[in-house]
């Protein structure tokens, strides 16, 4: 029998990297957590913990109101990194925003509707000028702009649910995927230099963002509110590539890649797996976001949520290099 005495948090996009991480944490904090996942999904890394399962598709309305009925927080994770086509991610992560905010609006009991949407709806920052929460969205991917459109439905909704957005910046730990290239990079012993080397990096690892998803739902906020969620500090491309050496402890070789050859293996990239029919990642909007500079301010996060990053990315790197050796993956 699931315990009254709980607040209960509904967490789209359970089974991923990300959402996994988050229903560990906020089982550790005390809350009756259901997993939001679609039907034949891989549920894998959530398979060993005691939750409550509920099936629905954000693209598929008729499936969310059961979903969505009778929790106290809504935390709305599911959503597409890469697609076929700008289409296609507007039809998940705008479209199926949209829809499950709908069904959200008819649950009386619901106390927050926190929206994970990304670092990319803003778009990169100017060099030394870190963005903040009243930075103007300006987003250079389709990935960017669709979540940049998950926003704006969700700020729609803010006069009628307590609504919140969190943007994380590029996101790694133990069981991510889409960084693992960099390291098995660096684990064959080569030491690749992308474009200009001085450009500033910010992430978040993903228990730090977990942490601060987690104070969002009990912080008093005001509906329609931002935050990013990133480490306390931003590193150069320099300084990130030679700690993921540390991390994998190879000697290495350099590699100098410049920004226009970069973009060039993006367009072939890109073109052979459309051929394919298959979702590109690595696209030329990916390497302009890649040559880029990423940095934010923390400072309304700390303020309004008490956040601050507890693991630094000369920890978070050796501790998911252990994770993938322990797993097989490097």
């Amino acid at each position: 029998m699931p315990d009254s005495g709980k607040q209960t948090v509904l967490i789209t996009g359970a089974n991923g990297f990300v959402g996994s991480r988050l229903c560990r944490r906020l089982l550790d904090d005390g809350y009756r957590v259901i997993a939001g996942i679609r039907k034949g999904c891989d549920d894998s890394l959530i398979y060993d913990l005691n939750l409550e399962r509920r099936l629905g598709d954000i693209n598929k309305p008729e499936t969310l109101p059961d979903m969505v009925d009778d929790v106290d927080f809504i935390i709305h994770n599911a959503g597409l990194v890469k697609a076929k086509s700008k289409e296609q991610f507007a039809k998940v992560n705008q479209e199926g925003t949209r829809n499950l905010l709908v069904a959200a609006e008819k649950n009386k009991k619901l106390k927050k509707f926190v929206y994970i949407s990304s670092l990319a709806a803003v778009g990169p920052s100017k060099k030394g000028e870190p963005l903040n929460e009243d930075s103007p969205l300006n987003p250079i991917t389709e990935y960017g702009r669709s979540k940049a459109a998950g926003e704006k439905e969700t700020l729609a909704f803010k006069d009628k649910i307590n609504v919140v957005i969190i943007r994380p910046p590029a996101v790694y730990g133990p069981g991510d995927i889409e960084m693992l290239s960099f390291f098995q990079t660096l684990n064959n012993r080569i030491k690749p230099y992308l474009g200009n080397w001085r450009r500033k990096i910010q992430l978040v690892h993903v228990d730090d963002l977990c942490y601060g998803i987690s104070l969002s739902l009990k912080a008093n906020t005001a509906s329609g509110s931002a935050y990013f969620i990133a480490e306390n500090r931003s590193y150069s491309y320099c300084e990130l590539v030679e700690y993921l050496r540390k991390a994998v402890g190879r000697i290495t070789l350099p590699l100098y890649i410049p920004g226009v050859t970069l973009r060039i293996m993006a367009f072939m990239s890109e073109s052979i797996m459309k051929m394919m029919g298959k979702s590109p990642m690595f696209t030329v909007e990916k390497a302009n976001e890649i040559l880029d500079n990423w940095e934010v301010s923390i400072e309304r996060a700390k303020k309004d949520l008490g956040y601050d990053s507890k693991i630094p990315f000369p920890d978070g790197a050796q501790e998911t290099v252990y994770w993938y050796r322990e797993e097989g993956w490097l």
